[in-house]
C-alpha cells in the first residue's frame, strides 16, 4: 500500500506522530483530538458540540473526555472553579494539549517504532 502525502500550504493540523500513534487512545478518543486540535487556540470545547460533530451520546462523549484526561491530552480546572450556567447546567474550562502530560513509560508497553 503506498501512502500519498501532498504539500498542504492552508486548513491542516499539525499533530505529533507520538500523539497520532499513542496506544493509550481509542479509535474516537484519538478522532475527538484530532478535531479539537484542528481548531484554534481560542476556541471554546462546549461538549454538546462534541456530540452533535460525532453524532454520539452524553455517556459515549464523557467516557472519551476521561480517557483522553487519563493520558493527559486533556486537563479540566479544579471542580471549585466550575460555573452554573443561565439555565442551570454545570460548566468547567479544559485545556487540549498537543502533547501528552504524561508521557508513555516501560509500563504502558508500547509497541510502535518511534521512527
Amino acid at each position: 500500500m503506498a501512502i500519498r502525502k501532498d504539500e498542504l500550504t492552508s486548513h491542516y493540523a499539525c499533530i505529533p506522530n507520538d500523539t497520532l500513534r499513542d496506544h493509550r487512545l481509542s479509535p474516537e478518543a484519538l478522532g475527538v483530538l484530532a478535531f479539537l486540535l484542528s481548531m484554534p487556540e481560542d476556541w471554546i470545547v462546549r461538549a454538546a458540540q462534541i456530540r452533535r460533530n460525532f453524532k454520539i451520546g452524553k455517556v459515549v462523549q464523557q467516557k472519551i473526555f476521561r480517557e483522553l484526561e487519563r493520558a493527559g491530552y486533556l486537563v479540566k480546572e479544579d471542580e471549585k472553579d466550575k460555573a452554573r450556567t443561565s439555565d442551570g447546567r454545570w460548566t468547567f474550562r479544559i485545556t487540549i494539549f498537543r502533547t501528552s502530560l504524561k508521557p508513555l513509560t516501560d509500563e504502558d508497553g508500547q509497541a510502535w517504532n518511534r521512527k
